[in-house]
């Protein structure tokens, strides 16, 4: 029986699953940070290193039992961040096992659909886009920062909430619910109290957080200037899934988008109906779908598919192997 090992390591956490080739889930770990532009090479090397270990403990395991490695890696932005990170982390760390080195949003559209192409939109702490079509040709936008073009992300959308409060303060628009909301996220007496409190850097924007929220729930509650805010970000989102599909001649083909991030789990539908509508003017035939699994899933795939091929027979494995691993190590591997 062969073993395979997926890495998803991202700016807040680093996740690592173990399965075989059949499809059955043998072990897991976790750990910080991997991203290593947050605190650099050797961090990263250790909070995968121990995501890994705790992996390879909890399936009795050890790393020459490993027979390849699908990895989702976030800050594997250029090619030459691929030589940076083998050279610096991944040689040191797994040698010569096979593996299927990818950006993080690989890991998350391997996980979110069944089907071996589409595309995935993520949006959380900020966002990417990527896709693979059905010849197997694969590319991603954005996804670097908002200064070389991102624009969409649970935190501008929760910035252009608070915006939206202080023209409101101002007269510049109308009433808005979000203004109470912040008021109460603030512990502030009003408006004003809450002006003067972060004029005077009494409180950061980041002690709001995670205001996205109050924007989903203040346009959940009908708030014009919310749904407003949700709309401009639905526009870009989709215009990011376009940007995909026009590079990889996706147009008139049927295909998942799939949607992962914090953004999607929101309560207000708007911002996933704008995206939709944008999308549909040019994909027709494109499906926005919710993501079947977490990225780790999809991390583990990409190195199993080194060597097989998954049926309908290892996805129900896999799918009852996760709800039993989900309670053995306290952990979703479905998306909430």
């Amino acid at each position: 029986m062969q073993h395979y090992l997926g890495v998803d390591a991202g700016g807040t956490k680093t996740h690592v699953l173990i399965g075989d080739e059949e499809g059955r889930v043998l072990g897991f770990g976790k750990a910080g940070a991997g991203n290593y532009e947050c605190f650099g090479y050797e961090a990263a090397y250790k909070e995968i290193e121990k995501a890994v270990n705790g992996a390879l403990e909890t399936a009795g395991l050890s790393l020459a039992q490993i027979d390849g490695i699908g990895m989702g890696i976030a800050g594997a932005d250029l090619p030459e961040n691929y030589t940076d990170l083998e050279r610096e982390i991944f040689t040191p760390m797994f040698g010569a096992i096979p593996r299927n080195f990818r950006n993080d949003s690989m890991g998350g559209l391997r996980g979110g659909t069944k089907d071996p192409f589409g595309i995935v939109i993520a949006c959380g702490t900020g966002c990417v886009c990527a896709g693979v079509n059905r010849a197997g040709v694969d590319t991603r936008v954005g996804g670097i920062s908002e200064e070389f073009g991102d624009m969409v992300s649970g935190s501008s959308i929760g910035t252009e909430g608070l915006k939206a409060v202080w023209r409101y303060r101002d007269g510049i628009i109308g009433e808005t619910k979000m203004a109470k909301l912040f008021i109460e996220r603030a512990g502030c007496r009003d408006i004003d109290d809450l002006f003067y409190t972060m004029y005077k850097r009494k409180l950061w924007y980041d002690e709001l957080q995670p205001m996205a929220k109050l924007v989903f729930d203040a346009a959940f509650d009908g708030d014009e200037a919310a749904c407003d805010i949700l709309e401009w970000g639905g526009r870009y989102l989709g215009d990011m899934v376009n940007g995909v599909a026009r590079h990889l001649d996706m147009f008139r083909d049927s295909f998942d988008v799939v949607m992962t991030g914090s953004v999607f789990k929101g309560t207000s539908p708007v911002l996933m109906d704008a995206m939709s509508t944008r999308i549909h003017r040019l994909c027709p035939n494109a499906r926005p779908v919710r993501a079947l699994f977490e990225p780790v899933v999809g991390a583990m795939l990409l190195g199993l598919e080194l060597h097989h091929k998954m049926n309908p027979e290892k996805y129900a494995v896999l799918e009852a192997d996760l709800d039993r691993a989900a309670e053995r190590f306290g952990v979703r591997f479905r998306p909430e």
